[in-house]
């Protein structure tokens, strides 16, 4: 007798609720996926992410294996018995439902862009699970009083799980952009034509030619006031789905006309288009890609989407009311209860589907097109309870000398195996995130139409090559060539560091001088801060979406360079404090009723108490940071060891600081000035599937720049086509 782990009764207990576990943990699954999987769009939170990602890895697994067991133990009992008995049959009814699982709710049918290209292997997929449901169908229900019910079921199942299918299918990269392709265009028959105009010389008269130039008429995106919509969001709303029509095909590498381009241009150069709806635009644009990429939305804002509601609705309810109906005396009650939560959450999964959908701007520009007393219209208005933000709203914000101030007190510091993982885990637990206010936007889209001007003034010197060097001429302009060390003989990421280092370095300088200045100075003394760190979130945690460069590696030898200078300086304010987990633990604890104030010690340029011992910290630093003396340039003295930009940045910030004798406003209007311009060239670099993928993880300001530049007109590459002329031969 063999001896084993897990004991008998054990055993024998899982066996007989394993099926019944798998299914429930199948049904959980979905109900998590079908909730969080929308959230994803809107939310930030990277445990949002982590558990959208587990939900959805998860799902297809369970289910498969779930179709295994029940087909494996049912062909064993047939084996044993010779037939399948009433407790086993409503077991095998379960399989239906499993089918309808691997479907997936209509929210999230791929997580990223390369579940989208998979699809083939899901069509596979598709035929295996869907034969697997059939051979349990045929083997276990034919002939029983359940079997009408699986079979409508079953089509609920196979519907949903085919529309996942051909939606991973559309979304892929090659068929999305064939999608977009228009017809080609032969135009007129050259041959045809000259043989004709041959003919009529002949014939002796007069041939010319002569042309007509086709004017398209502006598009009416006028909309009708009487509808329920608030007029102004209406009108947003219309204008955002007509541009997404056109500029949908940036997203695919596709080439824009350049009389599209002049018609948006003029659009959003015009002063009645303030920041709010140009904004608000582009988010419903960006909205509108996210469901064509990771929903079900293409289907179901068609005439399809209305049958297969009243499909996977109308069945699930028949069924339920049937099997309520049933005499269920021979089966198990355990698995009755399971049989009509299966049947009960598929029914509540579909309505909660049908308000969400209702609730999206697809159905918001359908009642558009209505008629104000449509009945329809009105019913959909009323079933609007669901509506849904279009993305996270937020910036995310990323500090170079903040994170090297907490690495200090690493949790795996002993481990130099698992110090890589302790370095990702800082990077993506110490990200903070400002809300993107409407203040925010205003000066943003200031400084891209000052960017559109700039570049219509220096057309000669080439389209995005010329926005490199915008930030070069603002230092030109504002007489401060000296500076030009730090933007134009460099790398872009280097440029990056130097000044999101040395922004942070002036930052903490004026921070108590900024209280009697204007609105305007104090708003370039936020924003640049906020750009600074936004930009350096892109460089550290997806420097795809940059352009190409070593930026990573410069910043890993900068941030090792700095915490070198940190170690050393604050060992000394700190008195070489050593935290532990237990001393961690007895701070909280005294500091549970007593909020206690963290005062400078060793720094008499600042005389607050600081929230944190480390914003207390981070200004010490930056005070001493300031003290270095940058008269040797850094990079002759590293002589090419270590690509650290520390101490360049040391250097720029004591040169902004001597700005007009410490004039604020003008320190930091060009500071402000110079980030803009690194947002704007990085936001015109940038590729259009970077933004597709960054949309799943709650979207990224730089993709509502990048879009917002295309419609002002910058974006490459463009076709310029001549106007259309219709050739004709005039005889006289």
């Amino acid at each position: 007798m063999g001896f084993s782990l897990v004991p008998q009764n054990a055993r024998e207990l899982w066996k007989e609720w394993e099926l019944r576990f798998l299914v429930l943990l199948s049904l959980f699954l979905q109900l998590t996926l079908a909730t969080q999987g929308s959230r994803r769009r809107s939310m930030y939170k990277y445990w949002i992410q982590v558990v959208v990602w587990t939900t959805y890895l998860s799902a297809d697994s369970i289910a498969t294996l779930t179709l295994g067991v029940l087909s494996n133990r049912l062909a064993n009992i047939k084996e044993a018995k010779g037939m399948i008995d009433p407790k086993s049959q409503i077991t095998a009814f379960w399989a239906p439902f499993l089918l309808l699982h691997l479907g997936g709710p209509d929210t999230i049918t791929a997580y990223a862009l390369e579940d989208n290209e998979l699809w083939l292997r899901q069509l596979a997929r598709l035929c295996v699970q869907v034969g697997l449901a059939c051979y349990i169908y045929f083997m276990a229900l034919s002939g029983t009083t359940l079997s009408i019910l699986a079979a409508g079921m079953s089509l609920v199942g196979f519907i949903k799980y085919a529309e996942r299918t051909w939606c991973l299918y559309f979304a892929s990269e090659g068929r999305l952009r064939d999608s977009m392709l228009s017809l080609p265009d032969f135009g007129p028959i050259y041959p045809r034509i000259m043989e004709q105009y041959t003919l009529k010389k002949e014939e002796g008269y007069r041939v010319s030619i002569d042309e007509v130039t086709e004017v398209l008429a502006p598009e009416d995106l006028s909309v009708n006031s009487s509808q329920v919509i608030d007029e102004e969001k209406a009108t947003t709303l219309v204008k955002a789905y007509e541009l997404f029509k056109i500029f949908k095909l940036l997203f695919v590498g596709l080439i824009l006309n350049s009389g599209d381009l002049e018609a948006s241009k003029r659009m959003f150069m015009n002063r009645s288009m303030d920041s709010t709806m140009a904004f608000g635009i582009v988010e419903i644009e960006l909205g509108f890609m996210y469901d064509l990429l990771y929903t079900k939305a293409l289907l179901l804002n068609r005439a399809w989407g209305t049958i297969r509601w009243v499909i996977n609705l109308s069945v699930p309810c028949a069924v339920l009311v049937f099997f309520s109906l049933q005499d269920r005396k021979d089966y198990p009650k355990v698995d009755v209860c399971i049989t009509f939560l299966l049947v009960s959450v598929a029914i509540l999964l579909e309505m909660y589907s049908v308000l969400l959908a209702i609730s999206s701007d697809w159905v918001d520009h359908w009642r558009l097109q209505r008629p104000e007393a449509s009945t329809m219209s009105s019913a959909v208005a009323f079933l609007q309870i669901c509506p849904s933000k279009r993305w996270s709203n937020s910036v995310a914000q990323f500090s170079l000398l903040g994170l090297s101030i907490r690495k200090r007190n690493r949790i795996f510091h002993k481990c130099p195996r698992l110090a890589k993982l302790n370095e990702k885990l800082e990077k993506n637990f110490h990200i903070d995130y400002k809300v993107f206010k409407t203040n925010m936007k205003e000066w943003i889209l200031g400084h891209m139409r000052d960017t559109v001007k700039y570049l219509a003034q220096n057309r000669s010197t080439g389209g995005l090559t010329t926005l490199k060097m915008e930030a070069s001429d603002v230092l030109k302009t504002s007489n401060n060539v000296h500076l030009n060390w730090s933007v134009k003989e460099i790398e872009f990421d280097q440029s990056i560091l130097i000044w999101h280092i040395a922004t942070e370095l002036c930052h903490y300088n004026d921070h108590d001088n900024r209280q009697n200045h204007s609105s305007e100075d104090v708003t370039n003394y936020k924003m640049s801060k906020l750009v600074s760190r936004y930009v350096l979130y892109l460089l550290v945690l997806h420097p795809s979406m940059l352009p190409t460069g070593i930026g990573v590696l410069r910043y890993e030898d900068t941030s090792v360079d700095a915490q070198k200078f940190f170690e050393d300086k604050l060992a000394v304010l700190s008195k070489k404090e050593t935290i532990t987990i237990s001393s961690i633990v007895k701070k909280w604890v005294m500091n549970l009723f007593k909020k206690e104030e963290h005062v400078h010690t060793n720094v008499k340029s600042c005389n607050k108490a600081h929230k944190s011992t480390e914003s207390r910290d981070l200004c010490e630093v930056c005070h001493h940071l300031l003290q270095v003396k940058t008269q040797l340039p850094a990079k002759k003295i590293s002589r090419g060891q270590s690509r650290s930009v520390l101490f360049d940045a040391c250097h720029l910030a004591s040169q902004l600081n001597k700005i007009e004798s410490g004039d604020f406003g003008r320190k930091w209007s060009l500071i402000g000035k110079v980030w803009a311009k690194f947002l704007i060239y990085a936001a015109s670099q940038s590729k259009g599937n970077e933004h597709s993928e960054s949309l799943s993880r709650g979207g990224e300001l730089l993709s509502h720049v990048w879009l917002l530049m295309a419609h002002l007109g910058v974006a490459e590459p463009v076709q310029t086509s001549e106007a259309q002329c219709i050739t004709k031969l005039i005889v006289n």
